[in-house]
């Protein structure tokens, strides 16, 4: 049995998995320490499962929406099981790559229980002990329960809850209105439940632009989902089956919201107990660990990577922090994680994909002087007419040179779209290079072209202004 490694992972989710993957195919002797099961919230409770279900709350929507396609609408009869069994049969295909077998078949110690630092190169597994060169910790993150009076004792749901579930609530409130709270919010109303959002802010997920934000509470709302932004949970009772919050806005108008259910989507916490890490001196934010610009704690040899740092939680940036982490680890010199060409996507119907500066910020940061704003409307889109889906727009928020500050994408597929502005920022592809990519038709993609063409549009009717200026300037 090994006791001393080169690299020693705790957390066995998309960012130490990658982590210790990645090490042990560059030859390192590499530990993968997991207390419960390969593949982490992303597998079990997160993206998988939630986007099974975002699959089938899609087709509800748009069997509901039949006429749109020249058949009779169609409302589909709910049996829950059935769904969750078909979400389930989902997540066992992905489950597979996670499978400890390929793992060790990398020459990776998968070990399984749960891990404590003795020392910032010593780890303890129940009864054994293991060195390594480096410790990485991947613990990830979970739901931060809020202190409101009252809801220990009327209880809740959260995502890893009710994922483990087989009913559905007739009727729920989501306390939280950002990604995980709106996305559930809409699966809940798809499949029969009355939803009601409540969100301490002024918006349902703040990160994005105020178009965006603006059309999606729109759709959601006309959906039937009642949305109360700027209210703040005061406290739980039951009544009778009932679980009754008491809400209070920030005018100071109180009420309440009755309803079956508690879905609490209000925020993350980081996996960080028992962890030995207070001993060994590791500084920590809140819940979260600490680390610097390379990923590297406050200890020598000892770094966090993924959601247990308290950056951006999603997998992808989990998976990409843990390359950079790998070429820090194994090669001379260190090498910034760089978040500015990470893009993101809200999972709702339409899709949300995100990249950059919101105009809001591009205004502040650059200059109302030096902003200019393209867009394209879905329903000028020939792909998006026949797919019965012109709900959205590209927006394109750039500078007066044409380099893209920004980017929002809401329609279909917008998760995918939001790729092409990932690539022409990485690239410093400007606004107007974008204009001159062919692409399929029909197919989605021409939004963004469409968008992009308007650069082109401004510079000749700036061109031409100039022009009738000076012609006007020489006939006088």
């Amino acid at each position: 049995m090994n006791t001393d490694f080169d690299v020693a992972v705790i957390g066995g989710g998309t960012a130490g998995l990658v982590t210790a993957s990645g090490c042990a195919r560059l030859g390192r002797r590499v530990a993968l320490i997991e207390r419960q099961a390969l593949g982490g919230d992303c597998l079990w409770t997160g993206c998988v499962p939630t986007k099974a279900l975002v699959a089938t709350a899609k087709l509800i929507g748009q069997a509901a929406h039949a006429d749109r396609y020249g058949l009779e609408p169609h409302r589909f009869p709910i049996t829950p099981g059935r769904i969750m069994e078909s979400m389930r049969a989902a997540r066992s295909v992905v489950e597979k790559n996670d499978d400890p077998a390929r793992f060790r078949a990398l020459g990776i110690d998968v070990i399984e229980g749960s891990a404590s630092l003795t020392g910032p190169q010593e780890i303890e597994i129940g009864d054994r002990r293991i060195r390594a060169k480096d410790v990485v910790i991947a613990t990830g993150s979970r739901t931060a329960v809020p202190p409101i009076p009252g809801l220990d004792e009327a209880g809740f749901l959260d995502h890893v809850s009710f994922l483990a579930q087989n009913e559905l609530p007739a009727s729920i409130v989501v306390l939280g209105g950002g990604y995980i709270g709106i996305e559930f919010a809409q699966i809940f109303r798809r499949l029969g439940s009355e939803v009601t959002v409540v969100e301490m802010t002024d918006q349902i997920t703040p990160k994005e632009d105020a178009e965006v934000i603006r059309l999606i509470r729109t759709h959601l709302e006309a959906e039937g989902i009642s949305i109360r932004t700027g209210f703040t949970a005061k406290g739980i009772r039951k009544d009778g089956t009932k679980k009754v919050l008491s809400i209070e806005g920030q005018d100071g108008v109180k009420g309440e919201v009755v309803a079956d259910e508690i879905f609490v989507a209000a925020g993350r916490r980081g996996n960080t107990e028992d962890l030995g890490l207070e001993a060994i001196g590791v500084a920590m934010d809140r819940s979260y660990i600490a680390v610097d610009p390379y990923l590297q704690t406050s200890v020598p040899h000892v770094w966090a990577v993924g959601d247990v740092h308290g950056g951006l939680q999603f997998t992808h940036v989990a998976a990409f922090e843990a390359v950079k982490l790998v070429r820090n680890l194994l090669f001379p010199g260190k090498s910034r994680i760089d978040y500015d060409n990470v893009p993101w996507a809200l999972y709702t119907d339409p899709e949300v994909g995100h990249i950059g500066m919101t105009e809001a910020e591009a205004l502040e940061q650059v200059g109302e002087k030096n902003v200019r704003v393209y867009r394209a409307g879905m329903e000028e889109v020939d792909r998006a007419v026949v797919d019965r889906a012109t709900t959205g727009f590209v927006k394109i928020v750039a500078d007066r040179k044409g380099k893209i500050l920004g980017a929002h994408v809401v329609g279909s597929n917008a998760s995918t779209l939001i790729a092409q502005f990932v690539l022409a920022r990485a690239h410093g592809v400007k606004v107007g290079d974008l204009a001159r990519l062919v692409s399929p038709y029909p197919s989605l993609a021409d939004a963004i072209g469409k968008a992009a063409s308007g650069y082109w549009q401004n510079a000749a009717s700036g061109w031409l202004g100039r022009a009738a200026n000076k012609i006007a300037a020489w006939s006088q």
